[in-house]
């Protein structure tokens, strides 16, 4: 069974570049780890809100599909994947945990649900196709 993750952070969507308060000498948009919607996909209603991608420690980006709280029937039943468990607070996105879809019991949508009350998260960000290094990239953005 996975061990969820607590972060000591919230990502604000919209973070002014002028940002004057500073984390050891970065700006607060370039110490947050980097949340986004798909600009390609910003005109689209259907789509828009399915996709979300997020940066790893090492830069790259991670394009995962959205899952609202109510559809852990999808994730349970993802086999290969990183799965971040995502809260909102207003226009704030914060990532609550991080964990390998293969860490789980297949199907375990009791599981989830339990998590999702526990943590707050309100929707599943899942990549799909990804291995340990991919979670160990994303953990090390979102939850350090």
């Amino acid at each position: 069974m996975y061990q969820p993750r607590y972060p000591s952070f919230s990502i604000a969507r919209s973070v002014s570049r002028s940002a004057s308060s500073s984390v050891l000498g970065q700006t607060l948009e370039e110490s947050a780890p980097r949340g986004e919607a798909l600009l390609s996909l910003a005109e689209t209603d259907s789509l828009r809100s399915r996709f979300f991608s997020w940066r790893g420690a090492s830069g790259r980006r991670y394009v995962c599909s959205v899952f609202q709280s109510g559809e852990e029937s999808f994730v349970a039943d993802v086999t290969n994947g990183v799965v971040i468990g995502v809260a909102r607070e207003g226009a704030a996105t914060r990532p609550v945990c991080v964990f390998l879809a293969q860490e789980r019991s297949y199907g375990d949508r009791r599981g989830l649900r339990e998590i999702a009350r526990e943590l707050g998260v309100v929707e599943w960000h899942v990549h799909f196709c990804a291995d340990a290094a991919s979670l160990r990239d994303l953990s090390a953005s979102l939850l350090n």
